[in-house]
């Protein structure tokens, strides 16, 4: 089957929200009809329009150059390139192109309203500035949420051979667990919406909270490391924030390793937690890892997906063989 150059469900959105933001200015354009002249201008010096058009014109080019450029990079954010950064920027693009297209228009219509003719017309600073900060704070949240389709290619073969050989040799193994994605945009806008209103009362409350957010996004992301077979006594360490190490375990002391339904907001809450003996980390609903190292000692870890947890329990049970 030969593999499609597109991914349908996004290439739906890329083209389809860049048109609808057109017409919608179109529709709200000619609700404004009669409060505009018959021409528009735009001055750069003296009195005269340096620029003139006639209504319908400008709402048909506005319209078109939208829905046009918005469209082509929401588009090719839409195809199944390689890279999945540039698919991220390009549908980013795509709702930032769009909707600072349409301030620029809506600037441009609201600086005609209560004039006579086009002699006076100008740009509408407050609503271009009101709309492109808007556009550019949406695409920049695009960028981040939009998760498309990895591609699987030969590099992905050959990391998967190399890595099915070293499982072979018990290596080293070093993983991270960290929340989605969308929940470090979401303290990253708290901090710079809250923290710019703080800064305004208190430099130090600004602060204050900037610390509480890191702290916050830092127990939100663990990692795990397990040492190779050429140690002679292998230690399995849970890291917080990727360096600060909050359990460490004896791998000779592991007694069963199993995997098991996780569910964070039904077993104490997203984050680290520890319960009974066992240090816990989950952050999504899905399969997590349980290891038990005797009466009342172990680690219960999110993983990826299933497929990792099976990677995992192989080495693990391989190790104490």
């Amino acid at each position: 089957m030969k593999e499609q150059r597109f991914d349908h469900r996004f290439l739906a959105f890329g083209i389809g929200f860049p048109w609808a933001v057109a017409f919608c200015f179109a529709a709200i354009a000619l609700l404004l009809r009669r409060t505009v002249p018959d021409s528009l201008g735009l001055h750069w010096q003296g009195s005269h329009p340096d620029l003139l058009l006639t209504f319908p014109a400008f709402v048909l080019v506005a319209t078109l150059a939208i829905g046009v450029f918005g469209s082509m990079c929401g588009a090719l954010g839409g195809a199944r390139l390689a890279q999945r950064w540039l698919r991220r920027l390009l549908m980013g693009l795509a709702v930032m192109i769009s909707l600072l297209l349409a301030s620029l228009g809506a600037a441009f219509l609201m600086g005609q309203r209560g004039l006579p003719s086009a002699e006076g017309g100008s740009l509408d600073a407050t609503v271009f500035a009101l709309g492109a900060g808007a556009a550019v704070a949406l695409g920049v949240v695009m960028m981040f949420v939009y998760q498309p389709t990895p591609i699987w290619g030969t590099r992905d073969d050959l990391a998967l051979a190399e890595e099915h050989a070293a499982l072979i040799g018990q290596p080293r193994i070093d993983f991270g667990v960290h929340a989605r994605g969308s929940s470090f945009v979401l303290l990253t806008m708290m901090l710079l919406l809250l923290g710019g209103l703080l800064l305004i009362v208190s430099s130090w409350a600004a602060l204050a909270l900037a610390v509480l957010i890191l702290l916050l996004m830092g127990s939100l992301f663990v990692r795990v490391s397990i040492d190779g077979s050429a140690v002679e006594e292998r230690f399995l360490v849970l890291r917080v924030a990727g360096f600060l190490p909050v359990a460490k375990y004896r791998l000779a002391e592991l007694h069963a390793v199993e995997a098991v339904p996780s569910d964070p907001w039904q077993q104490g809450g997203p984050g680290l937690r520890r319960h009974a003996g066992y240090w816990q980390f989950i952050v999504r609903k899905g399969t997590a890892l349980r290891l038990d190292f005797g009466p009342r000692a172990g680690l219960l870890i999110g993983t990826r997906d299933e497929e990792q947890v099976a990677e995992l329990i192989a080495y693990l049970r391989a190790s104490q063989e």
